[in-house]
């Protein structure tokens, strides 16, 4: 028996990374004990534990599984100091200067993470980037020999929950036309104004019946207020900010949507877009970072710079050409299909029994 535990910077109720955790913890449990921990998990949280609480000693050999996505010295403190075999799972670092207008402090934590990933470089025994792109991020600053595998991502993890009884009546009650839905959280880089402005465009000026639904933790408020300002000057129709949902509130909205849409221009994977493809949802994104590697032919790829008009554009084609939508729609259940437990969990064990050999 042997010990494999997951260290994570921040943990929520239903973030991607929390959740692709939670899916590798179930395929570790057999090898021995397996728990996961956070330096700031967020409250209400049972199943991940404060990194203080970490075990000092074990009897047993022990693995540590370290899911990078931000810096924090308290984290980097922890495994700079650890003995134990150190394995990397990469989600990526979004870049700093996108946060410096908006959250200064962020910035310093997202450069301070890029610099603490180069420090670990030589402490890494097995490097894992959940998509190519992930991978090149991490050859740019040093790493070799990265083994690219979606551990943990369960494109169709939501199937199982039942719809919402609330959430259904009140997409039924608010909504109007096909609903054009958006999932992450608010982030400088995901752009929901856009969104905000291309429903705009939609409702007041093209003449389209269209709701909007924008779903996820407001994570820094200042964000998720400037859109939700914006829409109400602006009198936007049909546009809903549901912020944090439960499980069963997000696939009643999948199962409701008919585009899913981001105007993101930084992903690292976009585990949010996998989940509405298994949902048989087409996509809109832009061509950027690892969004055209996730979507592939399942969706629409805009420029990197593209505005709300090209957004609103593409909105019309979808929902005027319902054999391209029923196209994309089939297209998208193949890719996300790529995205289970089933595919990589093998693959992803296989990994951790090599570094305990």
């Amino acid at each position: 028996m042997t010990e494999v535990h997951q260290v994570l910077v921040g943990a929520g109720q239903t973030d991607a990374i929390t959740n692709m955790a939670r899916s590798l913890q179930t395929s570790l449990r057999p090898l021995g004990p397996s728990e996961i921990f956070a330096q700031h998990p967020a409250p209400g949280i049972t199943d991940v534990q404060h990194l203080s609480s970490f075990p000092k000693t074990s009897s047993r050999s022990r693995v540590v599984i370290f899911h990078a996505s931000g810096g924090d010295p308290e984290v980097f403190k922890f495994l700079q100091n650890s003995g134990d075999p150190l394995v990397l799972i990469f989600h990526n670092i979004a870049p700093p200067e996108l946060f410096e207008n908006f959250a200064p402090d962020r910035a310093a934590l997202l450069r301070k993470g890029w610099d603490e990933l180069s420090s670990l470089r030589e402490k890494v025994t097995l490097s894992i980037a959940d998509s190519k792109y992930n991978a090149q991020c991490l050859e740019k600053i040093g790493y070799q020999n990265i083994v690219v595998l979606p551990a943990g991502a369960q494109a169709n993890r939501l199937h199982n929950h039942k719809s919402d009884v609330d959430m259904k009546r009140l997409l039924e009650r608010e909504t109007v036309g096909p609903l054009l839905l958006y999932v992450g959280q608010a982030l400088p880089h995901k752009r929901p104004e856009v969104l905000v402005q291309m429903q705009y465009l939609l409702t007041h000026h093209i003449g389209r019946t269209t709701s909007l639904a924008l779903a996820g933790p407001p994570t820094l408020p200042q964000i998720n207020a400037a859109a939700l300002e914006q829409a109400r000057r602006l009198r936007v129709p049909g546009c809903l900010f549901l912020g944090q949902l439960t499980e069963n509130q997000l696939a009643t909205l999948y199962r409701k949507a008919s585009i899913f849409i981001t105007a993101s221009t930084h992903e690292g994977l976009c585990l949010p877009a996998l989940e509405a493809m298994s949902f048989g949802i087409p996509v809109i994104a832009r061509n950027a970072a690892a969004l055209p590697d996730t979507i592939e032919n399942a969706g629409l790829l805009l420029p990197e710079n593209a505005g709300p008009e090209l957004f609103a554009e593409a909105v019309g084609e979808l929902l005027d050409n319902p054999h391209l939508h029923q196209r994309l729609a089939k297209q998208g259940l193949r890719t996300s299909a790529e995205y289970t437990i089933e595919k990589t969990t093998a693959s992803f064990v296989g990994l951790i029994k090599g570094v305990l050999q």
